[in-house]
């Protein structure tokens, strides 16, 4: 799915009632590293916005699934399907899949982990699980998918990498909002929406970025450092995002050690 506005996708998202979603790229010094997407929707569960029969069993579910195993568990199976079927299951392998669904304490949280090489191959995220025919991803999927169909371009999975520009080095790191994204986001703008809106809160987006070097400076005043200097942590709500655009958009220098 090519999502050029981040923050239109975070209104697709109110459905949720109140969900807290979280964006966590960790690096390493050759520049691969570990993205992970996730939700937390235990709060939606706790006000009751998922209905419970009262003849039904409490269900609960923790699970990790290693797509790297699963593959090889199944590779007699995955032998026998046409080529470019193998080939498309195949850009599994390097993810992870992890849920928890729990009626008796109220949680439900899903995270998908993904380990990249560097930053050409971090874009291809949501082009990897395009079209996979995977239940526990349909699950993850679903609920992240807006009520209008139309406001999806193929049925993918939301990758908010695509709003952004994305540079690591051993020098600096940047993550600015794309000439693209940054027009769609102004025309798209709502001028009405009041920070004491009640709707403003009920998305949460939280992003966090994990570096092997220490931070020398950063130039987003709305960032925490992290208490080892080796990473940083911003969160926002809805009117947040809609009134500033930019919100995100840091510049980070690292200590030559």
């Amino acid at each position: 799915m090519k999502i050029k506005n981040f923050a239109f996708l975070f209104l697709s998202l109110l459905i949720f009632s109140s969900c807290e979603i979280v964006q966590e790229i960790k690096f390493e010094e050759n520049g691969s590293g570990i993205y992970s997407l996730g939700f937390d929707m235990s709060e939606m569960m706790k006000m009751g916005a998922t209905s419970k029969s009262d003849n039904s069993k409490e269900k609960q579910l923790d699970t990790v699934i290693n797509f790297a195993k699963f593959l090889e568990e199944r590779k007699d199976s995955i032998a026998k399907l046409s080529k470019s079927e193998q080939e498309k299951i195949e850009l599994l392998k390097d993810f992870e899949l992890y849920m928890k669904s729990d009626t008796v304490t109220d949680q439900l949280v899903m995270k998908i982990r993904y380990s990249f090489e560097d930053i050409k191959d971090l874009e291809k995220f949501s082009d990897k699980l395009k079209d996979q025919n995977i239940k526990e991803l349909d699950i993850f999927n679903k609920q992240l998918k807006p009520k209008n169909k139309k406001d999806t371009a193929d049925g993918g999975f939301p990758d908010f990498n695509e709003s952004f520009n994305t540079t690591f080095s051993r020098k600096k790191f940047t993550r600015t909002i794309t000439a693209k994204a940054l027009e769609d986001a102004l025309k798209k703008k709502d001028t009405t929406m009041k920070k004491d809106n009640p709707m403003s809160n009920m998305i949460r987006f939280k992003q966090r970025f994990i570096f092997p070097y220490k931070i020398k400076s950063v130039s987003n005043k709305n960032v925490r450092i992290l208490s080892d200097f080796k990473g940083i942590e911003q969160d926002a709500n809805f009117f947040e995002m809609n009134n500033d655009p930019k919100l995100f958009d840091v510049e980070i220098e690292f200590e030559n050690e």
